[in-house]
């Protein structure tokens, strides 16, 4: 179950680039002897270096490549190869310029940047084949093979003539018949009704589901070329692959590229800015979770920054504690693994300034090296957590189609008055902060396994989900849903009946949500709850109770008094919990303390200090505790019970904790 087989270790490193500096050999040995100082043991390369393997067309030299193999393998380290498909080099380019991608308004883009190749064009497919072929069938079975690392953050969206023949293939594909295809695509709407297959364009903006269709097009073009990468390596070797991931990435239903996967990597770049600390942990929590979550074990957070990223509003270095506080937080969520871009600064270009471990200077002496020296030099004290697992009684719900249909809307105050992603942060982070285990999901994942299902903004329904949700909640699950969910169906068409959902979710819920109102600046809207007046801003959906229960109602406007927030009980403790409108954090940390409670879920740890977060992790014969305080102040509490500071490398139970500024730690207890 590693991710690298028969290494259980906690995997520590980064992207590394020797290919920038081989004309100064003094470097490489200088990095593998900062390597080992930094307590390091696992390195990505050859992600851009194509152009340094093939240097001319057919004409290899892997001279430099066998190098850093004989190396890490001398010194213990362990290299994901990657394919270097990513980044074309300037002869494949020159000789075939049919390989750049084309843009919507059918400009053939030049070759400039990364992940600017078409990934249907057949002469690319070639020559990315024939090199990944070479690449495998060298380094196979070579001892510090640990894994493969397929291109780099795919991105690609391409409209040439091969690939817009490919997408009405996918059409064909995916709907049969013409006739399908009208009904599903509600052709009647300004004359749209299609004679040919050829007739459906994504640059229709008039259409909503032929965007969607073509997200979803774009999605399994990257499915097959990763495919088509693999198969590759796969003629020789069987070591593990994977992608790696750029958290929430707009374009790409990332639930389908994990399926793919043999382990999940991501790139996590938080920026701890002061005013938004709580906000920022929130959130990559969240994405560890839903990374965790897509295969049910151990990630790779592939990509971090030990420094200051380049590209970030403001260069903020890094407060003391701050560095380790990230990295707990990624173990605690699942990571088996932190790993760094970059290794070591550049000399040049646009990368040139972003953080790494080893700076200009090229020494030791750097407080982000110390930092990083001293979180690798703790790492072997809690080897314990590789392979071990979470258990999570919440589930969020997180579905790439139902964010893209609801951007596509064309209504609700454009894609930034919607909010989607934060929105769904927002609930993510008021369970977050009462220290429960949570899971983040796609739709289409069981809700069985959760005592509470969580799904905000859930616009689109896939097939089924319905269906699941309606049994969940008979069968004693509490369900929430949210203001804008429930709307259209798969085929993004709205459903008939009323919402959310139609006859089925309307009955499930006991309510109808007649319609909704989008709230100007000016106007100041409430949630009566609990005694309590808490701010409503963006949305406000007009809602009639119809055998639900009213938790909460509003407090200004025509509708004073009506329903805000229900909920309709059943059977064993099944509750379906409807929020009506869009309110702060501070509402959906009061509502959901009570859900958890009536669910039967509990905090990992009761009883700490506001500004302190935790996250818990299983093992074989041990529970692991990631204590966090976020806060910029020193805290000490009291322990729910004795456990073990193993970070620290202390060996005696304590019952009380300390932790600095932005301080973290490790505890344990035996099962």
């Amino acid at each position: 179950m590693s991710i690298i087989r028969n290494n259980h270790k906690i995997l520590h490193g980064g992207d590394y680039n020797p290919d920038q500096w081989l004309d100064e050999p003094g470097i490489i040995d200088e990095d593998f002897r900062l390597m080992d100082k930094a307590f390091c043991n696992t390195f990505s390369v050859g992600i851009f270096s194509w152009g340094q393997i093939e240097i001319e067309e057919g004409k290899f030299d892997f001279s430099w490549l066998d190098d850093i193999f004989e190396r890490a393998a001398k010194s213990g380290k362990k290299l994901f190869l990657a394919t270097p498909s990513a980044a074309r080099p300037g002869w494949l380019a020159e000789k075939y310029p049919e390989t750049n991608i084309e843009n919507s308004t059918g400009f053939r883009q030049p070759w400039h940047e990364r992940q600017t190749a078409c990934l249907n064009n057949p002469v690319f497919l070639e020559k990315v084949r024939n090199i990944d072929l070479k690449l495998a069938e060298r380094y196979h079975a070579h001892p510090a093979l640990g894994g493969w690392h397929i291109s780099n953050e795919f991105s690609v969206e391409c409209f040439c003539p091969e690939c817009l023949a490919k997408f009405h293939e996918f059409l064909k594909e995916r709907y049969q018949t013409l006739e399908n295809l009208n009904r599903h695509y509600w052709s009647a709407f300004w004359s749209h009704r299609f004679t040919s297959w050829n007739q459906p364009d994504p640059r229709d903006t008039s259409l909503n589901i032929v965007r969607l269709d073509w997200m979803r097009f774009i999605t399994q073009t990257h499915v097959r070329f990763y495919r088509h990468e693999l198969s590759a390596i796969r003629q020789f070797s069987d070591a593990p692959a994977t992608t790696n991931m750029m958290g929430l990435y707009g374009r790409l239903d990332y639930w389908k590229i994990a399926e793919q996967c043999d382990f999940i990597a991501d790139d996590c770049y938080p920026t701890w800015y002061p005013e938004i600390i709580d906000q920022v942990a929130a959130n990559f929590a969240a994405l560890h979770d839903m990374h965790y979550s897509m295969l049910d074990k151990p990630f790779l957070m592939m990509e971090s920054c030990p420094g200051i990223p380049n590209y970030k509003p403001y260069v903020r270095m890094r407060r003391p504690n701050e560095f380790q506080r990230e990295m707990l937080l990624a173990l605690g969520h699942g990571a088996d693994g932190t790993m760094y871009f970059q290794w070591r600064k550049g000399r040049g270009n646009c990368e040139q300034l972003h953080g790494a471990v080893v700076g200009h200077d090229g020494t030791d002496k750097t407080m982000m090296f110390r930092d990083v020296s001293e979180y690798g030099k703790h790492l072997s004290n809690i080897e314990g957590i590789v392979d071990s697992v979470r258990r999570q009684d919440i589930a969020v719900v997180l579905d790439w189609e139902a964010r893209w249909c609801l951007d596509f809307a064309a209504g609700f105050q454009g894609k930034e008055g919607k909010r989607t992603d934060r929105t769904i942060f927002e609930h993510y982070q008021a369970l977050f902060e009462s220290n429960a285990d949570i899971a983040v999901i796609d739709s289409g994942k069981p809700f069985s396994p959760y005592k509470m299902v969580v799904a905000p903004m859930l616009y689109l329904l896939k097939n089924g989900v319905a269906e699941k949700m309606d049994a969940f909640v008979k069968n004693g699950g509490t369900l929430v849903l949210t203001y804008l969910s429930a709307y259209t169906d798969e085929s993004n068409r709205c459903f008939m009946g009323g919402n959310p959902g139609g006859k089925l979710l309307r009955e499930l819920f006991g309510i109808w949500n007649e319609d909704i109102d989008g709230l100007t600046p000016d106007v100041r809207q409430t949630i009566r709850f609990k005694d309590r007046e808490w701010d409503v801003s963006g949305f406000a959906e007009y809602l009639h109770a119809e055998g639900a229960e009213v938790l909460g109602t509003y407090g200004s406007e025509f509708y004073a008094g009506t329903p805000a927030v229900t909920v309709k009980r059943y059977k064993g403790n099944g509750k379906a919990v409807y929020i009506g409108a869009r309110t702060g954090v501070d509402f959906l940390r009061e509502l959901y303390a009570d859900l958890m409670k009536d669910a039967g879920v509990r905090p990992v740890l009761e009883n700490l200090p506001p500004e302190i977060r935790v996250s818990r992790r299983i093992g074989k014969n041990e529970i692991f505790f990631f204590l966090l305080n976020m806060s910029d102040r020193e805290i000490s509490f009291e322990l729910p019970f004795a456990m073990t500071d193993i970070w620290n490398g202390k060996t005696e139970p304590q019952n009380n904790l300390t932790l600095p500024p932005a301080g973290s730690t490790v505890m344990s207890i035996g099962k």
